[in-house]
């Protein structure tokens, strides 16, 4: 009887690990889409052109989302001499949510919204925040869903290294 359960918890083990997308795989699109073609308010191509991004999916109600604010700001000030440029993308339904939010934190970096949330449906953003660092020629490098301790450094250490291979 216990090996019957122990085959199962493996078949089950196994088929789990063979369906769950890896987390660099950024969910079947391994290309940053060209930010152009979505309606996004306060998007200008020639400040984002040629820099290594840290594009931030967020929204207003989240509670993770504002622990990851100030990570950000220090990143962009940190990096702001290497070609780095952080932008905040918002995902609220509406665009007063997001001015609300953003008038009781401080931030200074890049803020996105994506109006008609097509951006966001793209690249399959479920968790927010959802992170992802694009290289210079907007290839994915890195996808992180969520906000831990270790995100900022994780975040750091991906730079540093996009930055010394240039």
């Amino acid at each position: 009887m216990w090996l019957i359960k122990i085959y199962l918890l493996t078949i089950a083990l196994l088929t789990f690990l063979v369906s769950t997308p890896k987390a660099q795989d950024s969910k079947s699109v391994k290309t940053f889409p060209d930010l152009g073609i979505f309606k996004l308010d306060g998007y200008k191509r020639e400040e984002l052109k040629d820099k290594i991004l840290v594009v931030d999916f967020w929204a207003s109600w989240c509670a993770p989302c504002k622990k990851a604010f100030p990570s950000l700001c220090e990143i962009q000030n940190e990096y702001l001499d290497k070609d780095v440029v952080v932008v905040g993308v918002n995902v609220d339904k509406d665009k007063s949510s997001m001015k609300k939010f953003l008038k009781k934190n401080k931030y200074n970096f890049k803020i996105i919204y994506d109006v008609d949330k097509k951006l966001v449906s793209k690249l399959n953003v479920k968790t927010m925040p959802t992170t992802f660092i694009v290289d210079k020629n907007a290839k994915i490098i890195s996808e992180k869903q969520g906000y831990y301790k270790k995100t900022k450094s994780e975040i750091k250490s991906i730079l540093d290294k996009l930055i010394d291979d240039e």
